[in-house]
């Protein structure tokens, strides 16, 4: 079987895959709800506000404790919620995929 015809088989099957499915809900619902996404969007840039300071070896123990509150309040939020544990899923789904790909050529002894 040729590599392309492979993967465009494998987006097939992701496209239809439950957990694509799920998420694709959830986003779809989320979008209706200006108030949740710009949750979403604060609480997406305090994680790179916090990962950024993790990198560069500045403390980050404030924005940790900013982003671990804006966790909580945004998880009150029931579209939120299951937007992330939709989004969760199927991306373990994508890094398992990886992770065989890798397997396949070799790829993981390079870490």
């Amino acid at each position: 079987m040729n590599a392309y015809d492979a993967a465009h088989e494998l987006a097939r099957a992701l496209s239809c895959s439950p957990e694509y499915l799920e998420f694709k809900a959830a986003r779809e619902e989320l979008k209706k709800d200006p108030e949740a996404e710009r949750m979403l969007k604060d609480l997406r840039a305090k994680q790179l506000e916090v990962e950024a300071l993790r990198l560069s070896g500045k403390s980050s123990e404030e924005a940790e404790k900013q982003l671990e509150n804006l966790f909580n309040v945004v998880s009150y939020h029931s579209g939120i919620k299951k937007y992330l544990e939709a989004e969760s899923r199927f991306l373990v789904l994508m890094a398992d995929i990886q992770r065989i790909i890798a397997r396949a050529v070799d790829l993981d002894d390079w870490r």
